[in-house]
């Protein structure tokens, strides 16, 4: 295995959660679990300095009828990657490395915190499935 040359710098930050709780949801069983995504990139003006902030905002049970959702959530982290000179100089490759592999990253750290929420919101754990960023 070889060191990628596109890395997050330090540890994603969550800038948004939003949870909010139907209460007179009952649960019976597993639901089918909705999840919408979108993906902000911000590159840095300064071409020398090779870096984005990718921002990844999921929405979780959003329809506008909550009667047969237990919650409603929408939750946000944002990481900053860097890239090294070689990458820079091949654009698709870099285009490709920040709407595919940066969001993935940053879900992966997102997935732990809601199954976190969930449990501390007394109802069972909610773990989000792999997701496929390249589609």
């Amino acid at each position: 295995m070889k060191k990628s040359s596109f890395q997050m710098i330090g540890k994603p930050q969550v800038t948004n959660i939003r949870f909010c709780i139907n209460k007179e949801y009952l649960f019976s069983g597993e639901i089918p679990v909705e999840i919408n995504s979108h993906i902000h990139i911000s590159k840095n003006s300064d071409e020398q300095k090779r870096e984005a902030i990718v921002t990844l905002s999921i929405e979780i049970f959003t329809e506008e009828d909550d009667s047969n959702i237990p919650f409603k959530l929408v939750m946000e982290n944002q990481g900053c990657f860097v890239w090294d000179e070689e990458l820079s100089k091949d654009s698709v490759q870099l285009e490709t490395m920040l709407k595919q592999n940066a969001p993935a990253v940053l879900y992966s750290y997102l997935r732990p915190i809601i199954s976190l929420i969930t449990i501390e919101a007394n109802m069972p754990p909610l773990v989000l499935p792999l997701m496929n960023f390249v589609e």
